[in-house]
């Protein structure tokens, strides 16, 4: 049973980040946490979320196209934050991280909703706690995606360089977070066969999401973003709420 749940929640991640640029760790950390203990959920997910980024930087037909003047402030931003958010992981509940995660995931979400979409150049300095609080949720929940993306999105960026610009961010945090939790590895406790068939789902979600992504307009693209957002943050909510 765990082979096939880790193995579906791993294809349908897969297959919506791969569309949305976001979605990889918000679909697939509440599965992993249901099924392994917290850390060994954010260990399976980060080690899994490189090999997809890889996927959508590398292997795909055409060159990527990365902001990198917005990707590189907020890693560096981000290194620090994945260390506060190991000893957070140690400290909190498993619920309590999931509630407050979430409401914070939907303010973010209202806000750009509200009209919050589009950001001058003057507040660029926001890059610095947006990549800090970024660390901190890697390796704290998994949950990574929601302040970068709509961050991205509000840089008139257009939505090929968005989710090449979140692919790249995902692949650097996902570096760092890897080698932060290096000493607790041995906590993923996941069986030989259901991490290879979590692989192939990595594999196969690409491919699908890839192809349905070449289809989307920039707007179809933002309010997909969007919805992911507030969906995973309503999502997570409930998770927290229902386990405490």
């Amino acid at each position: 049973m765990t082979l096939v749940l880790v193995a579906a929640g791993t294809l349908l991640a897969a297959c919506v980040q791969a569309t949305g640029g976001i979605g990889f760790s918000l679909i697939l950390t509440p599965v992993l946490f249901a099924l392994l203990p917290a850390v060994g959920a954010i260990v399976v997910a980060t080690g899994l979320g490189l090999l997809l980024n890889v996927l959508v930087l590398f292997a795909e037909r055409r060159r990527p196209s990365v902001a990198w003047k917005e990707v590189v402030p907020i890693l560096v931003a981000a290194a620090p934050g994945v260390v506060v958010g190991l000893l957070v992981l140690r400290a909190l509940p498993k619920p309590v991280l999931q509630v407050v995660v979430g409401v914070a995931v939907i303010g973010f979400g209202l806000v750009v909703l509200r009209g919050g979409v589009r950001v001058s150049g003057k507040q660029g300095w926001m890059r610095v706690p947006i990549g800090f609080t970024t660390g901190v949720l890697a390796t704290s929940t998994g949950v990574t995606g929601p302040p970068v993306a709509l961050w991205l999105s509000s840089r008139g960026l257009r939505a090929h360089a968005v989710r090449d610009s979140l692919g790249a961010m995902f692949l650097g945090l996902g570096t760092i977070a890897a080698l932060t939790l290096l000493p607790v590895v041995h906590e993923a406790h996941l069986g030989a066969w259901t991490l290879i068939a979590a692989v192939l789902a990595v594999l196969a979600g690409h491919a699908i999401g890839s192809r349905l992504f070449a289809r989307l307009t920039s707007r179809h693209f933002e309010v997909l973003l969007l919805a992911i957002t507030l969906a995973t943050g309503a999502t997570s909510v409930v998770l927290g709420l229902s386990s405490i």
